[in-house]
């Protein structure tokens, strides 16, 4: 059952009950794009998650497919790697060819590279599914 819309900028979240698992679910939406799923028990948790997540886009982040990236649109080429839930998985950084790297939290080693920062945070969506995709990953660790 749909509850209410918010909104930021170019950010919106549809909230909605879920009543089977008494819950609500958050629609992430840039634009039209759908970027993300967040859930809470109350409206007002949904609600804090997604005002949190626009604070970090204003602040440089990029959001998509469930997974935030800081400093991705502030020139700092370089920051914490999320869940849309706020868990760490990493951080990511550019070298001075361009090509961007991620590690997991946890790791020492550089987890995956990517040729730029989009391709990146696809390669991420695509590990964090674990869908075996690592092609298209450019997996750099076993």
């Amino acid at each position: 059952m749909h509850i209410e819309n918010e909104q930021h900028g170019e950010m919106s979240c549809q909230i909605d009950a879920n009543e089977e698992m008494d819950h609500y679910v958050g629609t992430l939406r840039y634009r039209i794009f759908e970027v993300g799923l967040i859930s809470g028990p109350s409206v007002g948790v949904v609600r804090a998650q997604f005002r949190a997540i626009c604070e970090m886009t204003d602040a440089g982040g990029m959001v998509r497919n469930g997974i935030i990236m800081t400093g991705y649109h502030n020139r700092a080429f370089r920051g914490d790697v999320l869940r849309v839930d706020g868990e760490i998985i990493g951080e990511w950084t550019s070298d001075d060819e361009e090509w961007c790297h991620f590690t997991a939290v946890d790791t020492v080693e550089v987890t995956l590279s990517a040729p730029s920062p989009w391709m990146l945070h696809d390669s991420i969506a695509t590990w964090m599914n674990g869908d075996g995709d690592t092609t298209e990953a450019y997996q750099t660790s076993a």
